[in-house]
C-alpha cells in the first residue's frame, strides 16, 4: 500500500481534529493482510544470541520468564527492521533539503 503525502496530511489533520467530532469520523484502514492466527514463532538465532548476552552480562537481574520476554521483544524488533529494509523508496520519498547545524565559517 502506498500512501501519498496529501493522503498522509489529510489523515494527520483528521487525527488532530478528532477530539472535536469523534462520533462523525470513521477511520479508513487498509484491509488487513491474511495471516495465520497469532502463533508463537520460534525466535531467530540472532535474537537468542542477543538475549543470551544479556543473561551473561546480568545473570542475577532476570528470571527465565524475563529472558523469554526479552528474546521475543528482540525478535520482534529484528523482524520489524527486516520489513523496513524491504521497503522500496524513490527519490520523491527523500526530503527536499537536509537540515544541518551552522558551525561557523570554515
Amino acid at each position: 500500500m502506498e500512501l501519498s503525502r496529501r493522503a498522509f496530511a489529510e489523515q494527520l489533520a483528521l487525527l488532530a481534529a478528532a477530539p472535536w467530532f469523534v462520533d462523525d469520523v470513521t477511520p479508513v484502514l487498509p484491509p488487513a493482510p491474511a495471516q495465520a492466527p497469532s502463533q508463537a514463532q520460534e525466535p531467530s538465532a540472532l535474537a537468542k544470541a542477543l538475549a543470551q548476552t544479556i543473561s551473561v552480562r546480568y545473570p542475577e537481574r532476570f528470571s527465565a520468564d524475563d529472558l523469554a520476554a526479552i528474546t521475543r521483544s528482540i525478535d520482534n524488533r529484528l523482524r520489524q527492521i527486516e520489513r523496513l529494509y524491504q521497503t522500496q523508496i524513490t527519490n520523491a520519498d527523500e526530503p527536499d533539503f537536509v537540515y544541518s547545524v551552522y558551525r561557523g565559517a570554515d
